[in-house]
C-alpha cells in the first residue's frame, strides 16, 4: 500500500518560488522535500499546464482567461516577476515538462486536475491520463486528486489502478458514499475544517488524511499527533527539516 509522506510541498516549495513553476520543483528537490503537488489546467487549444487560476493576474503580469491562450503564448508569458524578480521570465510550464522534471529528480507526486468552464470531464481525464502514461518514468507513485468527483470516478473508470483522492473544503455528510464510489487512497481537508470526529471517521475507514494549507510549525506538529497523515505546505522545507531534526 502506498503511504503518502508527512509533508507535501505545495504547488512545488511555493513559500520560496513562485508556485507551480520548474523553479519551485527545483527548489524542493534541494530541500529535500520527496513530494510536490501541483495543478493541472488546459489551455484554449487543449494544451496541458501546470497553473491553479482559470484568470492570468494572479500569477502572471498579464490578464486574461487561461483558456483565451494558446501554446504559443507561453512564449511571452512570465509566470516568476510577481513573486520576485529573480524569477523574471519564469515561464508556465506544460504538463510533459514537469513530469519530466519531477520524473528525473524522482519525486513524488499529488497532480490535481482542475474543473474549467466548458472543458468536459472526458477531456481533462485524457489529457492528464495520456501524459502520465507517456512522461512519467519516476520510481514515485502519483496521485491524482480533484474537488469535482465525478472527474475522479471518470479516471476511475479510465484507469482501475489509479491512486484517487478526494479533496474537500468542507467535508460533507455523504463523503462516506462518494468515497464507496471512487475508492480513493486518501480524502485532502482544508485543515481548520476538521474536526476531531471527522479525523477518526475518514481513518476508521481504512482512508489516509491529509490536510491543506498549513504554514505554523505548531499547528502541523497538532495535526499530526490529531491523527493526519500528510500536511500540504508552502512551508514545507520547514516541517521537513523539524521531522529531520527529531528523527536524529
Amino acid at each position: 500500500m502506498v503511504r503518502l509522506p508527512p509533508v507535501i510541498g505545495h504547488r512545488g516549495l511555493s513559500a520560496l518560488a513562485p508556485e507551480n513553476t520548474c523553479a519551485a520543483i527545483h527548489a524542493a528537490y534541494s530541500h529535500g522535500i520527496s513530494w510536490v503537488e501541483i495543478d493541472l489546467s488546459l489551455l484554449g487549444d487543449g494544451t496541458a499546464v501546470i497553473f491553479h487560476d482559470d484568470t492570468l493576474e494572479r500569477c502572471t503580469q498579464h490578464q486574461g482567461h487561461l483558456l483565451d491562450i494558446n501554446r504559443e503564448d507561453l512564449a511571452w508569458l512570465d509566470a516568476g516577476s510577481w513573486f520576485s524578480h529573480e524569477f523574471a521570465a519564469e515561464p508556465i510550464p506544460t504538463l510533459a515538462e514537469m513530469l519530466s522534471l519531477l520524473s528525473t529528480y524522482h519525486m513524488g507526486l499529488n497532480l490535481e486536475l482542475k474543473a474549467q468552464p466548458h472543458v468536459s470531464h472526458a477531456t481533462i481525464v485524457r489529457c492528464a491520463y495520456s501524459h502520465i502514461k507517456k512522461y512519467w518514468k519516476s520510481n514515485q507513485p502519483i496521485v491524482i486528486s480533484s474537488f469535482d468527483h465525478d472527474i475522479l470516478l471518470a479516471y476511475r473508470k479510465a484507469d482501475p489502478d489509479a491512486l484517487l483522492a478526494m479533496l474537500y473544503e468542507d467535508l460533507q455528510p455523504d463523503w462516506q458514499s462518494v468515497a464507496h464510489r471512487i475508492q480513493p487512497l486518501s480524502l485532502h481537508c482544508h485543515y481548520p475544517e476538521l474536526t476531531q470526529d471527522s479525523i477518526t471517521a475518514i481513518k476508521s475507514k481504512g482512508y489516509q488524511i491529509a490536510a491543506y494549507t498549513c504554514n505554523n510549525l505548531n499547528e502541523a506538529i497538532q495535526l499530526w499527533q490529531s491523527g493526519i497523515d500528510t500536511l500540504f505546505s508552502d512551508q514545507a522545507h520547514l516541517f521537513t527539516q523539524y521531522l529531520n531534526n527529531k528523527a536524529e
